[in-house]
């Protein structure tokens, strides 16, 4: 990891309010999983080609999460089933300016993702009346049910190529954990890119070039199926890959 800190001082920086005013009208997003021992090499060559985005000095940014769902999964199962119209709710902490956001982010039949979020006053994770309030005016079902279910950490490298053509996240040390239990996978990293559609991509020539392909896997899926007794059928695969990557050398 101290590797990865020293390549990406070598990235030219690029501000919060620079990285917000680039608007991908007609975008495509695509994500990519892989081993962390491949993020250096990948970064490297990446350097004359993009921004870095910095915030307050920091380059790697760490992100807290608490997801909601009811008791029966309600959440998790229509996502990890596929359904066109699904919904996450989640409290998230920016750690390095201490804010925190509430957030409802809703995907529909048409591969619509929008989200709808307010600022917190109260530095909570807990499902308050504020929270349970928005909720009730941004979701179509009783939101009673709801309590938190699973607290993930990451950190995150925010990268913008220099035509401002395509956006990219780079996730490392993911873990979860509930009341009762923990998990990490160290090893993971998810990458998403938001690419222009008209945009030809240096970063697809080099995951192409380290044999790196597209997949993907919901951070929140693969949370709650590492810590609860839920059904697993539809992302087997895609936890056997993860696996794969965390805990073999390949």
């Amino acid at each position: 990891m101290n590797k990865i800190q020293s390549i990406i001082q070598s990235f030219e920086p690029v501000s919060l309010q620079e990285i917000d005013s680039v608007k991908l009208m007609n975008r495509m997003d695509t994500k990519f999983l892989f081993s962390i021992d491949k993020l250096p090499g990948i970064l490297e060559t990446l350097i004359s080609n993009y921004f870095i985005l910095e915030v307050n000095g920091v380059r790697q940014s760490e992100y807290r999460t608490m997801y909601y769902d009811s008791e029966d999964f309600y959440c998790y199962y229509i996502h990890q089933r596929g359904r066109a119209n699904r919904l996450k709710c989640r409290t998230r902490q920016y750690v390095e300016n201490d804010r925190f956001f509430f957030e409802i982010k809703k995907k529909d039949n048409h591969k619509k993702t929008t989200k709808t979020r307010i600022s917190l006053k109260e530095k909570s994770f807990k499902l308050s009346s504020q929270k349970r309030d928005f909720l009730d005016q941004n979701v179509n079902f009783d939101e009673k049910e709801f309590s938190d279910k699973l607290m993930v950490n990451y950190k995150r490298i925010s990268l913008i190529n220099k035509n401002f053509t395509e956006r990219l996240t780079i996730d490392t040390n993911l873990s979860f954990k509930n009341d009762e239990d923990f998990a990490e996978y160290p090893k993971l990293v998810i990458l998403e890119l938001k690419q222009d559609k008209s945009s030809v991509s240096k970063l697809r020539e080099v995951l192409q070039h380290n044999h790196i392909f597209q997949s993907s896997i919901s951070k929140y899926c693969l949370g709650i199926a590492s810590l609860y007794p839920v059904k697993t059928n539809n992302i087997n695969q895609k936890i056997r890959l993860i696996n794969k990557l965390c805990y073999e050398s390949i």
